[in-house]
């Protein structure tokens, strides 16, 4: 990666730079593989990356910093970066997602619908964390209809998550404890969860709501 910098002089400075332009180069980044998963309680191996900066190898040079928490459901990332010799930086981000296989509280990817069948989003990443009381968080009840389809791009300026607390029952059905922890779905726009099924054998849950939405989640692998 380059580019060009235009470099401006005044009158009174030398005829022999005026007009000139100098080139400055960015780091090339690349990751060895892509996605990583890790299992709750695991730690995270990283795969590897190189450099390269105007055909040299500057690999060593980068920096490295992540959020990752092992000991947590989440989707997480790990962002590499390289400064050249002008102070420009170039970065690259790897996604690693904690799961918990097998469990109601984990990542999944989501297949959302409105029941007229006029929208219909797919592989929206949504968390379920376990609050160790019996009751869990769903990061978005309504699983990426509005901040991954109707209005993506617009976070983190505006939350259109409606953050959630549910209770699995004995019998694998879902209730809803409490909702709409967010800017955009306020208590005057409340969120009903109409039915909700956790399926133990394959992990996959359907929640259906008033909005009207249907979602099925699948387990990340």
């Amino acid at each position: 990666m380059l580019a060009v910098i235009a470099v401006a002089f005044t009158a009174c400075e030398s005829d022999d730079t005026e007009g000139l332009t100098r080139t400055t180069y960015y780091a090339t980044i690349n990751l060895t593989g892509g996605q990583v998963v890790v299992n709750l309680g695991s730690s995270y191996s990283e795969p590897g990356y190189t450099a390269i900066l105007n055909g040299q190898d500057v690999t060593d040079r980068v920096e490295v910093s992540s959020n990752i928490n092992a000991s947590q459901v989440g989707v997480y990332r790990v962002v590499y970066s390289c400064v050249n010799e002008d102070g420009f930086s170039s970065a690259v981000t790897r996604t690693v997602i904690v799961n918990n296989p097998g469990n109601f509280d984990n990542v999944y990817l989501a297949e959302v619908q409105n029941t007229a069948g006029t929208r219909h989003y797919y592989g929206t990443p949504t968390v379920i964390t376990n609050n160790g009381d019996g009751t869990y968080d769903i990061d978005d009840l309504l699983t990426g209809y509005y901040w991954n389809g109707i209005y993506p791009g617009y976070e983190p300026t505006y939350d259109f998550h409606n953050e959630a607390t549910l209770a699995l029952n004995a019998d694998n059905t879902i209730s809803l404890v409490s909702e709409s922890r967010s800017w955009y779905f306020g208590s005057s726009y409340a969120v009903a969860l109409e039915s909700g099924a956790f399926d133990p054998a394959t992990g996959v849950i359907t929640l259906t709501t008033d909005w009207p939405t249907i979602s099925t989640l699948v387990p990340v692998e």
